[in-house]
C-alpha cells in the first residue's frame, strides 16, 4: 500500500478489498459539510452526497478530536472516515484517494492517523516567478494530497510585488494578484484545509517597492543600489507599512501575517530594530499572529504568540570568499554586506527562543528545494535542466540525502524551543515555467511530508517503494515535469 505520508497506525483487516467501480459516491453527514464531499468526490472521481448509502462514508465523531485525526475502516462493504472535524475527515480522505489502486479497488484495512507536527508548508516564491491563479491552485491541490496544511506566498521581494494595494497602485505590475485572484486562492486553500499566510517581505528585499515609490527608500542613500530598505526615520513609510498589513491582514481569514525580515544588508542596527519594533506592533494590531524569519529576533521585540522561521541551515553559511570568485566586481560590495549579516545567525534563534517565541523550522540544508539534484535523472534530456534549475551556491544533495532527517533532531533548533512545526521553501531565481517549478518539488516534497506528518522514523527503502508509485497522481494533477531521479527510479527509461 503506497501510501504517503506514512500514517501512524495501517493494518490490513483482511485479503478482501472494496470496489469502487466509475462513479464513487461519498456521503457527508450534513449539508454544510457537501462542499467537503465534493472535493473528496473530485479526489475519487465520483459524487458527492448527503447521507444515504455510499462507497466512501465521512462520519463526524463528537467524542474524537478536534483536530486532524482521524480513523478510516475498509470492508468490502463500504469505507469509513472517522474524524472529530472536518479537517480530519478530509486528510483520512487523502488516506482513501491514494489506497485506490489501477484497478479501482481499495484493500480492507484498518487506519488510526494524526499528525506529528501541527504546522506542514510550503513557502512559494511567486514574486521572483509569477504563477498565474490556476497553477497556485496545482499547488494546493498537491499539498492537500500529501496532509500540508499551509501555503505561505512569498508576495514581494526585490523582483517585483505581487499583489495589488489600493492606496499604492504603482507597486503592482500586469502579473498580480487582484484582490479577487487573492481570494479565490484563500478560498480554494481553505475547501482542502490548507491555510495561506501571506509575506510581504520588509524592510530589505524591496527593490520593487522603492522602484515604484522612490519616497520609501529614506533619508539616506544605500549602502548599494539593489538593496535599499524602508527607512523607519520616514513616516511616509509607517503610512506604506499600516496600509499594506492592514489591507492584507482583512483580506486573510487565516491567523498570521508574515514581515518577513530577512537580509536587510547594509542596513544599519539601530534602525533595522525600530523597523522590526514598530512593524511588529502594527501587525499584532490587526488581530493577526506574526511570523518572521530568524533576522526579526534581533530586534529584541519578540513576545511568546509570535513565531520565527530558522532558514540559515548548518553547513550552509554564507562563504563570501567563494562568492566574489563568481560574481562580477561591480557585486562585491553587496557580497560584503551579505557576509557581515550572516555572522549573526548563529544567535537568531537562540535569542528567539529566549523570547519564548514559537520556532518554525525551515533550515536550508534540508528544506530549501531549490537545491540542485546531485543524482542524475533516468531521462537523459533531464539533465541540462538539472544544470540550470536550482541555486548554484548551495551543494548539490541527493533524494536520499534530502530524506535523511527527522524534526527533533535538527541541529539549527535550540534544545528547550517550541517547535511549531516545519515548512519546505522554494525560491524561483532559477525557474522560469512551471515545470521547473515541478522538478524542483517532486519527488522531494512528499519526503517532506512524510517527515512532518509521521511520528516514528521511516526507512528510504520503505518510503522510495511508496512513493515511486504516486507519479500517476503527479500526472494527473499536473505535475508532469516531476524529476525522474535515478535513486527512485532506477529501472524506468
Amino acid at each position: 500500500m503506497h501510501v504517503v505520508p506514512l500514517p501512524r497506525d495501517l493494518s490490513p483487516t483482511g485479503p478482501g478489498a472494496l470496489r469502487l467501480g466509475g462513479s464513487p459516491r461519498v456521503a457527508v453527514p450534513s449539508d454544510h459539510l457537501l462542499g467537503l464531499g465534493q472535493v473528496v468526490a473530485g479526489l475519487l472521481e465520483g459524487t458527492a452526497q448527503v447521507g444515504g448509502a455510499a462507497e466512501l462514508v465521512l462520519a463526524l465523531d463528537e467524542t474524537a478530536s478536534e483536530g486532524e485525526e482521524y480513523t478510516l475502516v475498509v470492508t468490502e462493504a463500504g469505507a469509513t472516515v472517522s474524524a472529530g472535524s472536518a479537517a480530519g475527515l478530509f486528510r483520512g480522505a487523502t488516506t482513501v484517494a491514494q489506497l485506490v489502486t489501477p484497478e479501482r479497488t481499495v484493500p480492507c484495512v484498518r487506519v488510526s492517523d494524526g499528525p506529528a507536527l501541527a504546522w506542514r508548508g510550503l513557502s512559494l516564491d511567486v514574486a521572483r516567478h509569477f504563477f498565474p491563479v490556476e497553477q497556485v491552485k496545482r499547488v494546493v491541490d498537491l499539498l492537500a494530497l500529501y496532509k500540508f496544511n499551509v501555503l505561505h506566498l512569498h508576495l514581494s521581494d526585490s523582483q517585483a510585488w505581487r499583489l495589488e494595494i489600493g492606496a499604492w497602485p504603482r507597486l503592482t505590475g500586469p502579473e498580480r494578484y487582484t484582490h479577487d485572484d487573492y481570494r479565490e486562492i484563500v478560498a480554494y486553500a481553505a475547501e482542502r484545509f490548507v491555510t495561506v499566510v501571506p509575506e510581504l517581505d520588509m524592510p530589505g528585499h524591496v527593490l520593487a517597492a522603492v522602484r515604484a515609490y522612490p519616497e520609501l527608500g529614506g533619508l539616506d542613500e544605500p549602502a548599494h543600489p539593489l538593496v535599499p530598505f524602508l527607512d523607519p526615520r520616514a513616516e511616509v513609510v509607517w503610512r506604506f507599512v499600516a496600509d499594506v498589513l492592514g489591507e492584507v491582514a482583512a483580506l486573510t481569514p487565516g491567523p498570521y501575517l508574515h514581515l518577513g525580515g530577512d537580509e536587510a544588508f547594509g542596513m544599519p542596527e539601530e534602525l533595522y530594530t525600530a523597523f522590526v519594533s514598530r512593524a511588529l506592533g502594527l501587525a499584532r494590531a490587526t488581530g493577526k499572529r506574526v511570523v518572521g524569519w530568524q533576522e526579526v529576533s534581533r530586534s529584541g521585540a519578540l513576545t511568546p504568540a509570535d513565531l520565527v522561521q530558522c532558514w540559515v541551515g548548518d553547513g550552509d553559511a554564507f562563504d563570501a570568499e567563494a562568492a566574489r570568485k563568481t560574481a562580477p566586481p561591480r557585486y562585491h560590495p553587496l557580497i560584503d554586506l551579505a557576509a557581515r549579516a550572516f555572522e549573526q545567525a548563529p544567535h537568531d534563534v537562540p535569542g528567539a527562543v529566549a523570547a519564548g517565541a514559537a520556532v518554525l523550522a525551515s533550515p536550508s540544508r534540508v528544506l530549501y528545494l531549490d537545491r540542485r539534484y546531485a543524482e542524475p535523472s533516468v531521462l537523459p534530456e533531464q539533465n541540462e535542466r538539472r544544470e540550470r534549475v536550482g541555486f548554484a551556491s548551495y551543494r548539490p544533495m541527493t533524494s536520499r540525502q534530502y530524506f535523511a532527517w527527522q524534526p527533533g533532531e535538527l541541529v539549527e533548533i535550540p534544545r528547550g524551543a517550541r517547535l511549531a512545526g516545519v515548512e519546505a521553501a522554494v525560491w524561483c531565481e532559477t525557474v522560469g515555467s512551471f515545470d521547473d517549478l515541478a522538478f524542483l518539488l517532486l519527488p522531494r516534497l512528499a519526503g517532506i511530508a512524510e517527515k512532518a506528518w509521521t511520528e516514528r522514523a521511516t526507512t528510504w527503502e520503505d518510503y522510495r517503494e511508496r512513493v515511486a508509485a504516486h507519479t500517476s497522481w503527479w500526472e494527473r494533477l499536473g505535475w508532469g515535469g516531476y524529476y525522474r531521479s535515478a535513486e527512485l527510479f532506477p529501472a524506468r527509461t
